[in-house]
């Protein structure tokens, strides 16, 4: 009978923890779901609404390793633009060297970094599969540099860990540390028929928070 009832008992916290990560995951798409979608023509803030919602992106280095010297060589890596209420346009990373992609941007600091907005849940809800033009996606290139300045960590910390909490219990040993992409190219594609857009990043960063 003990052990009837404390399998009752375990069945019941497993149930009871899987609901409250269940609520967890809503809410927090909740939290983006309120800002509209910007219309298809309005490529700036089509570009920030997209870098400001993933909360992941693909990154494109110049390969390194060996027997791939100067090769494509893409990765995942998780990045914010800042905490959930305040959108800055930069993408922020918390990298290690002992990363590939890391290991290639010590030889060439040029990166590119693309992003869907399949993972918006707005294309899957519409039918739209992740290839076709009306399903965002975003390409920003520039240099992958180090974040320096004290006020700037503290933001680019914030903004990342508000995204991913989980990065605060990863290994020190690995030698985290912040750093952001000084963007000098953006593409964007988000409809059919008219190609794909190049906006400046003077455009880009004119956009607000709330032009959206």
């Amino acid at each position: 009978m003990s052990k009837f009832c404390g399998s009752l008992l375990l069945l019941a916290l497993i149930t009871f923890q899987s609901c409250i990560a269940s609520q967890e995951v809503v809410s927090r798409k909740l939290k983006f779901s309120p800002r509209a979608r910007p219309p298809p023509s309005h490529h700036a803030e089509m570009a920030r609404y997209l870098a400001h919602t993933v909360d992941w992106c693909v990154i494109g280095t110049t390969s390194t390793m060996k027997g791939r010297e100067g090769l494509p060589f893409t990765n995942i890596l998780s990045v914010s633009d800042g905490p959930v209420n305040n959108s800055t346009g930069v993408p922020y990373f918390y990298v290690t060297n002992l990363d590939q992609s890391n290991k290639d941007i010590l030889e060439n600091k040029r990166v590119s970094i693309s992003m869907s907005e399949y993972q918006t849940g707005y294309c899957s809800n519409h039918s739209i599969d992740a290839e076709d033009p009306k399903c965002t996606r975003l390409t920003l290139g520039g240099k992958f540099v180090k974040v320096t300045d004290k006020a700037e960590k503290d933001f680019a910390l914030k903004a990342l860990l508000t995204r991913h909490p989980g990065m605060k219990y990863w290994p020190k040993t690995h030698q985290f540390y912040l750093a952001k992409m000084d963007i000098d190219f953006i593409w964007l594609l988000d409809s059919s028929g008219h190609g794909a857009a190049i906006i400046s990043p003077k455009k880009y960063y004119a956009v607000k928070f709330n032009d959206w």
